[in-house]
């Protein structure tokens, strides 16, 4: 333990900003009203305009815990700036916070109890959905239907939790530089998001543990980053998952994570780690010749010779459930319909985005 790191138990709250200042006071009352109190708060701030740090240092004044902001010589965007606030948190746990939602008073509590009885790598909640007037249209339950435990390799490789109701112990992120993260899942260029890194590691090594309870209130408006859902046929197709693109290559990516967990497996001195990393390189691999199958068959300009790919994934166990390595069974009815039948516009079909991946 460092001079630096706070007693075991202690949650540091991690927040970006971004010319959030008219939603960011509600928020900020919301963690001081939390039954336990987070340890600090770390606010990085992107190069607002609006007023968002005079906020922050109002509430700095009177808060019932530390504030730390933190003003970025450039700008960042969303996921570098969380990452960045991350590397000055000091508590044995951290969660991220958006600027504009609103925190259920129990929900550090309800994460520290769930964190310490289960020893889980992450906790993830469900949310209710608010608009910019703060009216209540909606839950938001991401794919959560009780509480429980997901053993190591278990969730979908290509899913994620929202950011917003994450909460994980501090080592988790330290295993792996994050400047080693590579490319993002859903987008065609930049660096894994926050959250997406967060959730790779945390579901390949241990344990995740998810509640059905709504502990956020989280804003949709016309300024989030995050995009909203679709409607229709569009969107149930992109929440079976995600499509094979080749401009993503998620067979490279999965290949990257897999000698990621295996340098972390030869260099752990951990002998738990050791073995989980090393379980899960191996994972990634399988998850990596899947993708390069999946490319193989949206690449197909032949319905015959599509079908034959297809076919060879779901013998070979491609489309098995994730535990086993797989992709999901729904995924194959999905390569099916665009990858074989066509019903696409082109390769990658859907152009999946970030509102897809998160209903994985």
């Amino acid at each position: 333990m460092t001079d630096r790191d706070r007693p075991p138990g202690t949650v540091s709250v991690v927040m970006a900003t971004y010319n959030g200042a008219r939603w960011l006071p509600e928020q900020l009352l919301s963690l001081a009203a939390q039954t336990v109190l987070p340890a600090e708060l770390i606010v990085s701030d992107d190069g607002s305009d609006d007023g968002t740090p005079d906020v922050v240092a109002r509430f700095a004044r009177d808060a019932p815990f530390p504030v730390v902001v933190r003003r970025n010589d450039r700008p960042r965007g969303y996921g570098d700036n969380f990452l960045g606030a991350l590397e000055l948190a000091t508590g044995e746990f951290v969660a991220f916070c958006d600027q504009d939602d609103v925190w259920h008073p129990t929900k550090l509590e309800a994460a520290l109890e769930t964190l310490t009885r289960t020893g889980a790598c992450l906790y993830v909640h469900q949310a209710v959905v608010i608009d910019g007037e703060g009216r209540r249209v909606g839950r938001f339950r991401q794919r959560i239907r009780r509480r429980g435990v997901h053993p190591p390799l278990h969730l979908p490789p290509w899913g994620v939790y929202y950011g917003f109701s994450m909460v994980f112990p501090r080592a988790l992120v330290h295993v792996v530089d994050a400047t080693e993260r590579g490319r993002h899942v859903f987008e065609h260029h930049g660096q894994l998001s926050h959250d997406l890194w967060v959730y790779f590691l945390a579901t390949s090594l241990g344990r995740t543990a998810v509640d059905d309870r709504p502990l956020v209130a989280y804003r949709r408006h016309g300024a989030n980053v995050t995009p909203s859902g679709l409607s229709g046929l569009r969107s149930w197709i992109r929440t079976i998952g995600p499509a094979a693109h080749p401009a993503l290559r998620r067979d490279e990516i999965a290949a990257h994570r897999a000698r990621l967990l295996d340098r972390l497996s030869a260099r752990a001195e951990d002998d738990v780690l050791c073995r989980a990393a090393g379980r899960a390189a191996r994972h990634w691999d399988r998850i990596a010749a899947c993708e390069r199958a999946r490319l193989a068959l949206y690449a197909e300009r032949g319905r015959g010779a599509a079908a034959l790919c297809w076919a060879g994934l779901v013998a070979r166990g491609g489309y098995r459930s994730y535990r086993h390595a797989g992709l999901g069974s729904a995924l194959a009815g999905k390569d099916l319909l665009l990858g074989v039948i066509g019903l696409r516009g082109r390769p990658g079909g859907d152009g999946d985005g970030r509102a897809s991946a998160r209903q994985v």
